[in-house]
């Protein structure tokens, strides 16, 4: 077992044994037993450490889609302290033998709304995988993993994935090859550490934009349309923010579009190719005195399986 992230950031495989050295505690036995104990509770335990002092500890396991422990949520502190939430993580593997991908209920928990209880899918097609992924750079090492499983070979990536809200996260995938007669492939981990460091999306340039636009001209921005939100979301601007919309709100109200322009907007996610562009005419929200901008709205799909949900738009006054 090696420590694939401490509070948000990733930590390369780090050995236990740092453990060891910055707080006292030997915990290798402990960990040991609840990733093989497979049940999936929470451990809470109350160690000493090497200068004397008690630590409390607690232990999330991570399972996977056979119910095998693939991880471990780690929490130390002192008698007194409140446990501190963990960050969202799920764990999947890929069989080379179906070349099929595992998940687990978490894994779709980590980028839908709470109330979605849609029945979700348990393998998906590698294409399938990805299709709310809008930026993996290192997407031929992991297909590399997957189809030459080494035992010894390890992954770890930071992606960009769209939230069924509209808006962008920031995942780290940890992987690591299998190879043995439970399993050829690749098991991996994927953590959502969003509150830690914000998404990136592709460069601006593959996008054909460029970032020198003025802040009160035309705006470019990742637009957003799911299945379990009724409204397009600007799911991030692209370059500077524009001045001249009202799009930055105390309240956290993320309508930037006209209620009535709404289903003119989402239609061209039901039927915009891959290279074609929209032209829609649409009102938004802006800083004059209607509080409404008409606007003309160019959308093309974002690229990859994700422009389903995705579009790249630029916006300018009408």
């Amino acid at each position: 077992m090696t420590i694939i992230n401490k509070d948000g950031a990733p930590r390369e495989w780090t050995s236990l044994r740092s453990l060891h050295r910055h707080e006292s505690v030997d915990l290798d036995e402990l960990l040991e037993e609840v990733r093989r104990s497979d049940s999936g509770a929470v451990v809470d335990r109350v160690v000493r450490a090497r200068d004397g002092r008690e630590r409390c500890v607690r232990v999330v396991p991570v399972l996977g889609p056979t119910g095998d422990v693939y991880g471990l949520h780690l929490w130390l502190g002192g008698l007194d302290d409140e446990p501190t939430e963990h960050r969202p993580a799920a764990a999947m593997c890929f069989h080379l033998d179906t070349l099929a991908a595992q998940l687990t209920e978490q894994s779709w928990a980590m980028s839908n709304l709470p109330g979605d209880i849609a029945p979700h899918p348990g393998t998906l097609s590698p294409a399938e995988m990805f299709r709310r992924v809008v930026r993996y750079d290192s997407i031929d090492e992991l297909v590399t993993m997957g189809v030459t499983p080494d035992p010894h070979a390890i992954h770890d990536q930071l992606f960009t994935v769209l939230h069924n809200d509209g808006h962008l996260m920031q995942w780290q995938a940890a992987g690591r090859g299998r190879k043995d007669e439970q399993h050829t492939g690749m098991r991996g981990l994927n953590l959502d550490i969003t509150d830690f460091q914000a998404p990136a999306i592709s460069p601006l340039e593959a996008l054909g934009l460029t970032a020198d636009r003025p802040a009160d001209g035309p705006a470019a921005a990742l637009l957003a349309s799911t299945e379990s939100v009724a409204r397009p979301v600007i799911a991030e601007w692209i370059g500077k923010t524009p001045t001249w919309i009202d799009w930055e709100r105390e309240n956290g109200d993320t309508q930037v579009f006209h209620p009535e322009d709404w289903d003119t907007i989402r239609a061209s996610f039901q039927d915009l190719g891959p290279d074609e562009e929209r032209t829609t005419a649409c009102r938004i929200r802006a800083h004059n005195e209607s509080g409404w901008q008409p606007v003309t709205l160019i959308s093309r799909r974002y690229p990859g399986e994700v422009g389903a949900n995705l579009h790249v738009v630029r916006i300018s006054k009408a």
